[in-house]
Parts: C-alpha cells; sequence; structure tokens
C-alpha cells in the first residue's frame, strides 16, 4: 500500500506500508530518507548543540550525546506546510524511533512540541501563537537501548518494525491551542535540564493527519 504525504518542504513523498500496517521504512522511498550532512538534515536539527552524529555502534540513526552540563539540547523540526495549511485538530499522530542509551531522570526522554503560526493577537511567544508539548509520565518503563516508538495523541496506524510502543501522555500547553490553530511547525526535542551524557538515537519521526495522509522520515548518516 502506498500512501500519500508531503515532506518537510512541502514536496510529495510516497510512505509505503505493508497490508499489516508495517512501516517499511528505508524500502523503496529514497524521498523520504534526510542525510545529516545534507541542507536538508541542518535544517530539522538547525539550532541543536552539539549537532547530531554518527552511531558508533553502526546504528541506523542521529546520535545525539550531551558532553557538557549546560542548557543544550536538540531539536528536530520535520514539519513546513506544503501547499495547504495543516491545523492543529487535523493532526491524528506523531511519532518518532528512539532508542535512550543513558537513564537519569524523565528529562532523559526528548518529547513533541507543536508550534502554531503567531497571528498578532494573543500570541505565546514571540514566532508563534501556541505551544503544544508532549511528554513522558513516571509510570512508563524506559529500557537502555531498546529501541522504541514513542507516540503523541494517537498509535499510529503504521507500526514501526515491532518495535513497543511508548505514549507520551504528559501534555503541557502554552497559550490556547485551539484546533482551529495553523500549525508552524512540529519538533522532537531534549530537555534543556537534561543532565550531562544524556545520549538519545533518533532514526525515524513522523506524523499522520486525520484525512489518512501519512509522512515518515528516515534519519540516516
Amino acid at each position: 500500500m502506498v500512501l500519500s504525504a508531503t515532506d518537510c518542504h512541502g514536496n510529495p513523498v510516497k510512505v509505503l506500508c505493508s497490508d499489516d500496517g508495517k512501516l517499511e521504512t528505508q524500502s523503496n522511498n529514497p524521498s523520504a530518507n534526510i542525510l545529516l550532512t545534507s541542507s536538508s538534515g541542518m535544517g530539522v536539527y538547525a539550532d541543536t548543540q552539539p549537532i547530531p552524529t554518527v552511531d558508533g555502534n553502526n546504528r541506523t540513526g542521529w546520535l545525539y550525546k550531551k558532553t557538557i552540563a549546560n542548557a543544550d539540547k536538540f531539536n528536530y523540526y520535520f514539519y513546513s506546510q506544503g501547499s495547504h495549511p495543516v491545523l492543529l485538530g487535523d493532526l491524528r499522530s506523531l511519532v518518532a524511533n528512539v532508542a535512550i542509551d543513558n537513564w537519569q531522570s524523565n528529562a532523559s526522554v526528548p518529547f513533541f512540541v507543536i508550534y502554531t503560526k503567531p497571528t498578532g493577537s494573543g500570541d505565546a511567544g514571540a514566532w508563534y501563537h501556541s505551544k503544544c508539548a508532549y511528554a513522558i509520565d513516571s509510570s512508563k518503563n524506559i529500557l537502555l537501548g531498546e529501541p522504541v516508538n514513542l507516540y503523541s495523541k494517537n498509535k499510529p496506524k503504521c507500526s514501526h518494525n515491532g518495535n513497543r510502543d511508548i505514549e507520551l501522555e504528559t501534555v503541557i500547553n502554552t497559550g490556547s491551542c485551539s484546533p482551529t490553530e495553523e500549525i508552524l511547525t512540529v519538533s522532537l526535542q531534549c530537555d534543556s535540564a537534561s543532565l550531562i551524557n544524556t545520549q538519545i538515537l533518533v532514526s525515524n519521526l513522523g506524523y499522520e493527519l486525520n484525512n489518512g495522509n501519512q509522512v515518515y522520515f528516515n534519519l540516516i548518516t
């Protein structure tokens, strides 16, 4: 089955999903790959410090390691508007394939943030109207190095490589976060309060819309 979608630059891509709902990542779908060293890759991790690297154990994905005890973090932006705006109410699911290599607290686990377009009236931030975050809670079981699917809102229709699904159920809204607000961008990011040696591998990012459109990006090196 081929699902229609657009990439983070608004270009059409194809997402291959088998009949049993399993995502066929990195298979006949090069347009959904984002290379770490490409201009697209640099746009995704734009304001990340330190920048992601190749994993030393040859795992697929981008490895982030916090090397200094400061407010450094990663931000991976994986949505930009295409031909039509997407509203908060249009978004069905967010998902990321990750591995947590060092556990120190809930701040060791990345979270999703949706930013909506500023309107000039009641904006909660200088460059966005609302910010809607989805984070982990202390009831979730994290095993070091285990590839898992972090998701928010709804479980994604395409499962990812048989990984265990972990829902990010803690919702932190800044601003109104109305379903009618237009989405500006979406990111997976880690906590600036995370401790030194925080280490996170991210191999895939994606989102699904209520109209059936789905898009996933393989982070490759």
